[in-house]
């Protein structure tokens, strides 16, 4: 079982002491639900100072009221600030999330060592936000958007007052405060990087998949595969003894170069499981073998660094150094 192993290479080591960047998750959530019932128009758009363009993107992106200039804005919002449950799912969030100081540290660290380890300088503001469940991770050039309501535990009672439908049990298993930066820092990764997806074969999903969370695991430090992939402890389990096996699924079914819509997105997508394969397994175990291809890959490749490494154009050169074993 790997534990950390992507951040104990020597070539991931970066000084962050000069990088100038504040990693403080500004508390929109706390911003909003603590206007009046009655709040006007100004009273929204004095929030502008403090978040910024984010303000907008929120209103107008996330939560579709529509811009904070806009005088109907405020009272299209206030039926979302007033409505009970909402109300009952922002206290559980501050609950949950009293601070998040924990979660500041993390993503700054790893931000300011992607500044160091990519050599660029425009980090992104990180603010959190409650949507109503309408929007987990929101990643743009210059912000990070964190839906807290993602993350605030698997077992909520508000749960049983929504359409079954739209909450399975896969993916109430994953809203656990432990994947949240994880999956903020992947989300930023994805946008920023969504040009180097080379095609829609099996294999360039799976070569993009394994970049992201390759690189994600570098930045973030000390974070474990499971949390990587927001797996359970069976799941990852079931991975780490079953990849022989679901490799040799894919080569003797020829879905390695497959660009069947069907065939890829059953190996890629979320789900309580992969189907096909048994109910231990994780949903998408594509994104799993992904990534062990390219962790075996950078293990064999000591010169190539991360900026390589996501600019790579041949996903078939992974092929050549994974082959995993009984």
């Amino acid at each position: 079982m790997s534990l950390f192993q992507s951040c104990t290479d020597s070539r991931w080591k970066a000084d962050t002491s000069k990088v100038e960047y504040n990693g403080e998750i500004l508390r929109l959530d706390k911003a909003v639900f603590s206007l009046n019932n009655n709040f006007s128009q100004n009273e929204l758009v004095a929030l502008k100072p403090k978040y910024g363009n984010f303000l907008d993107i929120y209103l107008t992106q996330i939560m579709q009221v529509g811009s904070p200039d806009n005088p109907m804005t405020a009272s299209l919002f206030a039926r979302f600030l007033n409505d009970p449950d909402w109300r009952e799912l922002q206290s559980i969030i501050e609950k949950k999330h009293p601070n998040l100081d924990k979660e500041s540290a993390e993503l700054e660290n790893a931000l300011k060592r992607y500044a160091v380890l990519f050599q660029e300088t425009e980090l992104p503001e990180i603010v959190a936000y409650n949507s109503g469940f309408n929007v987990g991770i929101y990643p743009e050039k210059k912000y990070l958007g964190i839906g807290l309501e993602w993350y605030a535990g698997s077992d909520l009672e508000i749960f049983k007052r929504l359409p079954p439908d739209l909450f399975p049990q896969y993916k109430r298993d994953k809203m656990l405060p432990e994947f949240m930066t994880i999956n903020a820092l992947k989300g930023w990764l994805l946008v920023k990087y969504q040009d180097k997806l080379h095609g829609e074969t099996l294999l360039n999903r799976m070569a993009f998949a394994g970049k992201i969370h390759y690189v994600a695991s570098v930045l973030m430090e000390e974070v474990s595969d499971r949390q990587l992939l927001n797996y359970s402890q069976q799941q990852i389990e079931w991975s780490e003894m079953q990849e022989y096996d679901v490799w040799k699924h894919m080569l003797e079914n020829d879905l390695i170069f497959s660009e069947d819509a069907k065939e890829v997105s059953t190996l890629m997508n979320d789900g309580p499981f992969t189907p096909g394969m048994p109910p231990e397994s994780p949903g998408g175990v594509g994104n799993y073998i992904g990534y062990k291809m390219v962790e075996v890959y950078m293990e064999r490749n000591e010169n190539v660094t991360l900026v390589d490494l996501l600019n790579m154009e041949n996903d078939r050169e992974f092929l050549n150094n994974y082959k995993p074993g009984r």
